[in-house]
């Protein structure tokens, strides 16, 4: 009988032992589970201050700020103290659409348009004279040679040709040119 409850002694003490190891197991898991999730939320603070920081959240990046401090002022781009007048986008819809004649098939042009402006009058005149701007887009769109259109030189030369009509409109009507570039926000040929 003195066997059977040193077997029944060590059993319990089995028992123990196990239930000591699976405690420690468990005990184990929870501060490895607090661990990966201390990290995890540190990798999440840390990934969105840099993301905020990037798309320009924090202003304080003194490099940036002394690089463009030296930086000399440009003619027409800058107020009298040096800092850069604040651009102005204007898309001019909806889109322009031309249609050309090429050894007797059909073609068509259809550009979407963009201009940009240091003046916020220039915007308000251009709205003023749209429908005089969009009919000589419309003309010297209609004016162009279709095969020209197909090289990155004729489209550059489309986009001079038409920043000086645009501009020539605003120079007549109001004195001062206004817009300083155009862009191609969209030009599909077929």
């Amino acid at each position: 009988m003195a066997e059977k409850e040193d077997r029944e002694d060590g059993a319990e003490d089995e028992d123990d032992a196990a239930q000591a190891i699976e405690a420690a197991a468990r005990k184990k898991k929870i501060i490895m589970l607090a661990v990966i999730g201390v990290v995890l939320l540190a990798l999440a603070g840390g990934g969105t201050w840099f993301g905020l920081r990037m798309l320009g959240g924090d202003k304080s990046a003194p490099a940036e700020e002394a690089a463009h401090a030296e930086e000399p002022a440009k003619e027409g781009e800058h107020g009298q103290e040096g800092e850069a007048k604040k651009a102005f986008y204007e898309a001019l819809d909806p889109a322009f659409l031309a249609n050309y004649t090429v050894g007797g098939r059909q073609h068509y042009l259809q550009v979407s348009l963009a201009v940009l402006t240091r003046e916020e009058e220039a915007l308000t005149a251009l709205k003023t004279h749209m429908p005089l701007v969009r009919n000589r887009i419309v003309l010297l769109l209609s004016g162009e040679v279709f095969e020209q259109l197909q090289s990155d030189e004729g489209r550059v030369q489309l986009q001079q040709k038409l920043l000086a009509a645009i501009q020539e409109i605003l120079q007549k009507e109001t004195g001062k040119p206004g817009i300083d570039q155009v862009f191609f926000t969209g030009f599909v040929m077929q």
